[in-house]
C-alpha cells in the first residue's frame, strides 16, 4: 500500500466475536485518527506522518485471532510545481 504524509488511510479486518482486533505497535511514523466495528470488520484510520516518509515505509502490526503485519510505503508531500 502507498500514501502521501499528510493523508488519511485505512486498514480494516474481519471482526467476530470473539476475535476483535488490535493495533500493537503505535509510533511517530503514523498517527491513530480513528478504530470503529462496522458491518462484521475492524477499521482502523491512520494519518500518515513525515517520519513515516523519511522512513520510507512503516510495517503495521496486528493482533486477533493471528497477528499479521501491513506493510506501508509513505511517500513525502510534494508541493505543485508552478507551471512556466
Amino acid at each position: 500500500m502507498w500514501v502521501v504524509a499528510g493523508c488519511l488511510f485505512e486498514v480494516s479486518f474481519p471482526d467476530g466475536a470473539d476475535d476483535e482486533w488490535r493495533w500493537l505497535n503505535p509510533g511517530p511514523d503514523v498517527t491513530l485518527v480513528a478504530q470503529e466495528a462496522r458491518l462484521g470488520r475492524r477499521h482502523f484510520r491512520f494519518r500518515a506522518e513525515a517520519a513515516g516518509a523519511v522512513a520510507g515505509s512503516v510495517s503495521l502490526r496486528f493482533a486477533g485471532a493471528t497477528s499479521t503485519d501491513v506493510v506501508v510505503h509513505v511517500a513525502p508531500e510534494r508541493l505543485g510545481t508552478k507551471a512556466g
